[in-house]
């Protein structure tokens, strides 16, 4: 995670949109105030069982400075964040590897 958000903010995008889904066992407290709180969020539920509730997810995001908005889908927040986002911005799609599977 550390070399991802590291990652993440050496790149010169315009923008970052990030699409977030997170698994029940994770600890978001600890987690979440590594995310760069200039990005727009996109916070999403992973569509397995152990999937965190989307609007759980935001209540501790907010609460570590994170601002976005909640979606029901990985596709609904994804399809937000590209229409929400220009040419010169980047999208990045995580929290859980079962985030990225529904993407890709």
């Amino acid at each position: 995670l550390y070399y991802v958000i590291h990652q993440l903010a050496s790149l010169t995008a315009k923008n970052l949109h990030i699409v977030l889904g997170v698994v029940t066992d994770k600890k978001l407290e600890e987690i979440l105030p590594l995310f760069p709180q200039d990005a727009s969020y996109y916070f999403c539920k992973p569509n397995i069982p152990r999937g965190l509730d989307e609007k759980s997810l935001a209540d501790v995001a907010f609460k570590a400075g994170l601002n976005g908005k909640t979606y029901t889908s990985v596709t609904q927040a994804l399809n937000s964040a590209k229409n929400n986002a220009s040419v010169d911005d980047l999208i990045f799609v995580g929290g859980s590897t079962f985030v990225v599977a529904e993407v890709i």
